[in-house]
């Protein structure tokens, strides 16, 4: 089965990401459009990890254990590194050349931060090297547990919903100073949760069309409002349920509407994980770039056109040849 639209609603999430960090661009004197529109962007990223942990049961429900379970445990982190580090690593390094700073980040403080953003390991700074990166530290170890979890095999999924239900807990009645158990214990661990529970759902229950259109409609204009800070969600278990409505409204256009999906839509879904790490380098390269306030709108879509258009050559270039490329080296 083809997720497309899952697919299509992970490329709109990295575009969401991208329109939150240059809004800027479109923030007028006595009316700030891009916050208007954009400043809840970010919401992009819990979307992505609902996604995250809907995939991963999508595409081990019938791991083969058969051939023994350490086996499998190997072939999923096997997969997730070549899925993720190449291309998170190179755009690590490029982000240590801009101001001359690369060879600070191998001295002292610079290379404690650089170590840690490699090894996906949160700091006191909160932000790694390549800012972005944050939200992989979350997913890079929801992968850990997740892999860990096919150790009880059939009963792993109730190991991970409790596993981040019991951690989300403690983190809400304890205060960490120490970054990595704050990760381990953030609530934002519960969108993966989210997703998980969403898969096996689906898998096992067959949605009425009825019932998908009432989620849809209300999933879709209640992240339209939300996204507008017309209904504001200061709250997160509300966040947490309307964001998962969302997603799950486009899990129905898959599972119960059957729809196809529009190829540029789903082609931006591709290259979602380029365009999500790649696109402040964007805002680099124009950063000295001025324009007035009545070219402000036109500049923005051109850095959204160009951020599509470098993580397009990321995409083919880059992400696609090295993975194939360590797909035959670690024979996957």
């Amino acid at each position: 089965m083809k997720l497309n639209n899952l697919q299509i609603l992970r490329g709109i999430s990295a575009l969401l990401v991208c329109c939150f960090h240059f809004r800027e661009t479109i923030n007028f004197p006595g009316l700030n459009l891009g916050d208007i529109l954009f400043k809840k962007g970010s919401i992009g990223v819990p979307v992505f990890f609902i996604i995250s942990g809907f995939i991963m049961v999508f595409t081990t429900q019938n791991l083969p254990f058969s051939k023994g379970t350490i086996q499998q445990i190997v072939l999923f982190y096997k997969k997730r590194i070549i899925r993720i580090i190449p291309l998170y690593y190179l755009l690590t390094f490029a982000a240590m050349i801009p101001g001359g700073s690369f060879l600070l980040y191998f001295h002292r403080e610079g290379f404690y931060e650089l170590i840690h953003s490699l090894l996906f390991l949160p700091t006191k700074k909160g932000f790694p090297v390549l800012y972005l990166g944050w939200s992989l530290n979350f997913e890079m170890f929801f992968y850990l547990i997740f892999g860990l979890s096919l150790l009880f095999k059939k009963k792993r999924y109730y190991f991970i919903i409790c596993f981040f239900i019991l951690t989300s807990i403690l983190g809400y009645n304890l205060s960490f100073e120490n970054p990595y158990l704050q990760m381990v214990c953030n609530s934002l661990n519960l969108y993966f949760v989210a997703g998980i529970i969403f898969a096996l759902l689906l898998n096992t229950y067959e949605i009425p069309k009825n019932f998908a259109a009432a989620i849809s409609l209300v999933g879709c204009i209640s992240f339209i409002l939300i996204l507008l800070a017309i209904i504001p969600i200061d709250n997160e278990w509300t966040k947490l349920f309307f964001i998962s409505l969302f997603v799950l409204s486009f899990l129905t256009f898959d599972y119960t509407f059957r729809w196809k999906g529009n190829r540029l839509l789903i082609f931006l879904g591709d290259i979602s994980y380029s365009l999500y790490l790649s696109h402040p380098f964007v805002e680099i390269a124009l950063k000295k770039c001025n324009s007035e306030f009545y070219f402000s709108i036109p500049f923005f879509l051109i850095k959204i056109a160009l951020a599509i258009l470098l993580a397009s050559l990321l995409y083919f270039f880059v992400e696609r040849k090295i993975t194939h490329y360590l797909k035959i080296k670690l024979k996957i």
